[in-house]
């Protein structure tokens, strides 16, 4: 992005979101591999290999927990960053773009931490919330791509 696209505060707001989820993830993700090295159950053949160990067939739920919850994130974080983008073209006001936006970002991080902890029924809140949002946004920028035209 030119540097004269972050004088928008829309942009600005899009890049900051787009950071922190990013980071949420790797975060998430770095969770996994903390939690394989101190409980030593790898994820592969060559990693018990590698701590000469022999390979088990055990799983840990914990661990199995934060993966779910990190392809949770793949599979929705992912696609609303190409949502949020087509929203950012469709130059939105800043209140529309901080509700969709910001509502996002803490409605799936709390969705992950949610998630680790095994707490229901409000992950399912969280991950609706987010799924709401997504709709909503889609709506917008579909409604204003069909106005343009």
């Amino acid at each position: 992005m030119p540097p004269d696209l972050l004088v928008d505060p829309v942009v600005r707001l899009y890049v900051v979101v787009y950071i922190l989820l990013a980071l949420k993830m790797v975060a998430v993700g770095s969770y996994t591999s903390v939690l394989r090295l101190r409980r030593r159950v790898y994820a592969t053949p060559e990693d018990y290999q590698l701590q000469g160990m022999t390979p088990t067939q055990a799983r840990d739920e914990d661990i199995e927990r934060v993966r779910r919850a990190h392809q949770n994130d793949l599979e929705n974080i992912l696609p609303f960053f190409v949502l949020g983008f087509l929203f950012l073209m469709t130059r939105p006001s800043l209140t529309a773009a901080s509700i969709y936006l910001v509502g996002y970002l803490i409605a799936r991080t709390l969705h992950s931490v949610l998630y680790i902890r095994g707490l229901q029924p409000h992950r399912t809140i969280a991950f609706t919330l987010g799924g709401v949002l997504t709709l909503a946004m889609i709506v917008h920028t579909l409604v204003a791509v069909a106005r343009a035209g």
